[in-house]
This record gives structure tokens, C-alpha cells and sequence, in this order.
């Protein structure tokens, strides 16, 4: 070996650009060089990228034990009757001349994961449909947070403006004129979402749902150079509140308290039913040109629905090819210890997304362990 050779095989790694280093993942390490054993240049750095000397730079890949579960996976079981009636509208939606705005009201029972399912239009089910490359932004999202403690119908709209101001300008005094400059920015149509309880409905009566669609109205004439999706949610309470043990006649005072709480609720939930099954059959020209489609309800998902989970693109990306018919066995043997417990072939989606991820990681975990 030559003596330029010798050079090169014995010349250091040298730092370059901004430091970067990934080492298990912890971040903030300190790193220096090295002299017979005496640390020079010593520093603090979160990362650190090396190149050999007359070599491109290339980062050091992260070192990675099991496999990272994607936060929205368990949540893509099903749903797709909600998603198929929504991308219909939503490509009509599109080519309106002029742009206007969408409303879509979903609702369902408080376990079925409602800001969840939003997640999954923005994330996966919108960008699609818009064509969007990987590259480009998400889709934004401001939440409008409803006035549950207000009594006066009349000043819905007031506040609702109000608190669409905070949300996407940090200050409730700002106009929609503001609001509208602020969107025009933006080259891809943008999701607001609001959500009402059943208790909402059962202290301001079901004549705010009219009201909130009025909002929508006033909106369009309001946001002019961005199209928007108003996600509206309505989430019915269906969990009855747990006893704790106490003096017999204080249980039966409570039970019946109880009792009468859901009964009452149960009412409300039915009647909110009945009343979206309604609007979505009704002729709504007075609010044209708005689109409004009421999804079908979020219900729990069966044993069929989940199979056809596990067989998707997604699914399979991280479990591997290998791995399909465990989880399908297993998944098998979930709905028959579910069905015994509670007498049910569907699980709701709250439920079954816990029990998803148990399954995913001990399936992963099995899985870098024979590696």
C-alpha cells in the first residue's frame, strides 16, 4: 500500500454542516474528537452527520428495535360506507364554479372515536381524492368550539364567529374579512369541525342544529377565496355511570337517578336520530349553493369488516405478508371472547381500536424476536 493510500485509509471522519447524530434516539449527546485519548473540541449537539474526506455526506440511519405502529392504522377498520357516500359528494364538491362550501354532519355513539374518524378523512381519505403528492402540506384543521353554555339562540352566530376568530387567529375580535385573507393563503380547501353532546342538544333543543346550519350559510357569503369542509359531529351518550358501594337505600336513590338520566338520554339520542334521518331526505334550497350530506351513523365494526382490515394495503405494509392469517386467527378468537361477553358481534370502534394495537405489538414484538 502506497503512502497516499495510507493518507487516505487513516484520515478522520470529518464533521460537516449542522452536526447531526441519532444514537438510540436520544438526542442532546455530547460527541468531540479525539488525540491520544484526549477530548478536544468538545461540544453538546443533538445530531451529527460524518463524511469521509472527497465523499458525499450521508446521515447515519436511526436505529429502530421494533417497528413504529402508525397512530391511525387501528383506526382504519371499516368506515367505509361513511367514506364512499362522503367522497362521492366531496368530488362534486370540487368542480362547483363558483367554489362553495361543504357541510358534512357525522354522527354516532361517544365510543366510536369520532375525532378519530376526522383524522382519517384529513390524513388519508382528503388527500387522496384532492391527488395531493406525499410531499405537500397536510390539509389544515381549526377546531370551533361550541357555546354549550349558551342560552340565547339569537347570539349563536356572534359567538360562533367569535370563537372562529380565536381559533384561527388567536383573537376573538378579528372579522371574517380577516379570516377570509388569512385562508386565501392556502392552496388546498380547509376542515373546520365543531362538536355537539347529547346534552347540548337536550339544554338548547334541537332548533340549534337549524341555527348552526344558518352559520354555515352566513360563512359562504363570508369566506369567499377558500372552499371549507365543516365537519359537524354529534356524539350521543350511551354510558351509564358506574355505582359505588354504598348504604342500600342510598344505591336505589342513585339507581333510579341513573335510570332516569338515561332514560331521558336515550330519548334525546333517538329523537336527534330521527331528526338527521329527516334532514337528510329534506329539500335544502335555502341554503344554497351549500352542500350538506349527513353520513350514515358511526356504528361498532363486526368480525367481516376487520378480516378485511387486516387484508389492506396498510395493514399489511407493517405486519408483513407472513403475519396476515395469525392476525385474521386472532382476531377470530377477539370477536368470540367479545360475543361472550357481551352478547354482541360488533365491537365499537373505541373498543376494538385498544384491543388492535394489543394485537399489533405482540405481533410485532414476536416478530423481532425470531428475527
Amino acid at each position: 500500500m502506497n503512502q497516499k493510500q495510507n493518507q487516505q485509509k487513516s484520515q478522520p471522519l470529518q464533521p460537516i454542516n449542522e452536526i447531526q447524530q441519532e444514537v438510540g434516539r436520544n438526542s442532546g449527546q455530547n460527541i468531540g474528537q479525539l488525540n491520544n485519548g484526549q477530548a478536544l473540541n468538545f461540544q453538546n449537539v443533538q445530531n451529527i452527520i460524518f463524511q469521509q474526506s472527497g465523499s458525499s455526506s450521508s446521515q447515519i440511519p436511526p436505529f429502530q428495535s421494533k417497528k413504529e405502529l402508525p397512530p391511525l392504522l387501528p383506526y382504519l377498520a371499516n368506515r367505509r360506507e361513511q367514506e364512499l357516500q362522503l367522497s362521492e359528494v366531496f368530488l362534486k364538491f370540487l368542480k362547483q364554479d363558483p367554489p362553495c362550501h361543504l357541510v358534512c354532519i357525522i354522527h354516532g355513539d361517544e365510543s366510536q372515536c369520532h375525532y378519530n374518524f376526522l383524522e382519517r378523512m384529513r390524513k388519508f381519505s382528503l388527500p387522496q381524492w384532492l391527488e395531493l403528492e406525499p410531499h405537500q402540506p397536510i390539509i389544515p384543521t381549526y377546531h370551533l368550539e361550541w357555546p354549550s353554555r349558551l342560552k340565547n339562540l339569537n347570539e349563536l352566530q356572534n359567538q360562533l364567529s367569535k370563537n372562529l376568530a380565536d381559533s384561527v387567529l388567536g383573537n376573538s375580535l378579528h372579522s371574517c374579512e380577516k379570516i377570509n385573507d388569512f385562508f386565501s393563503s392556502y392552496p388546498n380547501p380547509i376542515i373546520l369541525h365543531t362538536h355537539l353532546l347529547t346534552e347540548d342538544l337536550q339544554n338548547q333543543g334541537f332548533e340549534v342544529l337549524n341555527k348552526l346550519l344558518e352559520f354555515c350559510h352566513h360563512l359562504h357569503k363570508e369566506i369567499i377565496s377558500q372552499q371549507l369542509i365543516i365537519y359537524i359531529f354529534i356524539k350521543y351518550k350511551v354510558k351509564r355511570k358506574s355505582l359505588k358501594k354504598t348504604l342500600w337505600f342510598k344505591l336505589i336513590f342513585s339507581f333510579g337517578c341513573d335510570f332516569f338520566r338515561q332514560y331521558r338520554c336515550q330519548q334525546i339520542n333517538k329523537k336527534a336520530r330521527q331528526y338527521l334521518q329527516n334532514l337528510s331526505n329534506l329539500d335544502m334550497n335555502h341554503l344554497q349553493p351549500l352542500s350538506v350530506i349527513v353520513l350514515p351513523e358511526l356504528v361498532g365494526i363486526n368480525k367481516g369488516e376487520v378480516e378485511n382490515w387486516v387484508r389492506s394495503k396498510n395493514t399489511k405494509q407493517f405486519v408483513g405478508e407472513a403475519m396476515i392469517e395469525p392476525l385474521i386467527q386472532k382476531v377470530g378468537e377477539m370477536f368470540e371472547s367479545w360475543e361472550e361477553q357481551k352478547s354482541s358481534d360488533t365491537i365499537p370502534m373505541h373498543d376494538l381500536a385498544e384491543k388492535l394495537v394489543e394485537l399489533l405489538k405482540s405481533l410485532t414484538t414476536v416478530q423481532d424476536e425470531s428475527a
